[in-house]
Parts: structure tokens; sequence; C-alpha cells
């Protein structure tokens, strides 16, 4: 009964880890995109490679899409128009996911290893 118990909890352990990465990469790729489109629009590039600057933000609306729903209550508890217009939701997603996988290894771990 303890190995089966053991491996389901291995098993979603796993799962989660899996989707703490998944939403982890999408914010970091979600944010490097917007960082490329903020500076690019800055420049001439926005006009000197149209195709490029559409992928962008096609990409961007893509990327924005898929992250809103897991950056919105971070935004809600630190709205940006509160800290000077940056936008910290991304950092405290990644520190709660970080400190959540680190909590979960540490309860789950001495579990596994019975």
């Amino acid at each position: 009964m303890r190995n089966v118990s053991n491996a389901f909890l291995l098993t979603l352990l796993t799962a989660l880890y899996w989707i703490f990465d998944i939403i982890w990469w999408l914010v970091i790729v979600w944010v490097v995109i917007s960082w490329i489109l903020f500076f690019s629009s800055q420049t001439s590039f926005r006009w000197k490679h149209r195709t490029a600057w559409g992928i962008l933000n096609q990409l961007n609306d893509i990327f924005s899409a898929m992250t809103y729903p897991v950056l919105k209550p971070f935004r809600r508890i630190l709205p940006p128009h509160k800290t000077a217009g940056v936008d910290w939701s991304p950092m405290l997603l990644l520190l709660a996911i970080m400190l959540v996988r680190t909590f979960l290894g540490y309860l789950v771990g001495p579990i596994l290893l019975r």
C-alpha cells in the first residue's frame, strides 16, 4: 500500500513540477518578447522590418493571453499604476513558483525517501 501511495504522490508531484515549469517558461518568454517589442518600438526597427514587427506583436499577444490568467492575481496585489508603471507581477509569480516548488520538495521529499 505504501508503494502505491508513494508512486501516486511522486506522479502528482512530477505533474505539478511540469505545470510550474511550463508556466515559468511561458512567463520568461513573454517578458523577453515584451522587452524586445518595447525597445524595438523606440527605434526605427518597426518601420524597417514591418514583417518582424508584426510577428513580434502577434507573439506578444499570444503569450499575453496565455500568461494573463496566472498573472492577474499578482497584478491585483501590486498594480502597475502604483509602482511607477513597472509591472512586477511576473517577478512575483516566478518567486511564488520557486517558493511553492521548494516547499513541496521539503514537504514531500522525506515521505518519498522512506
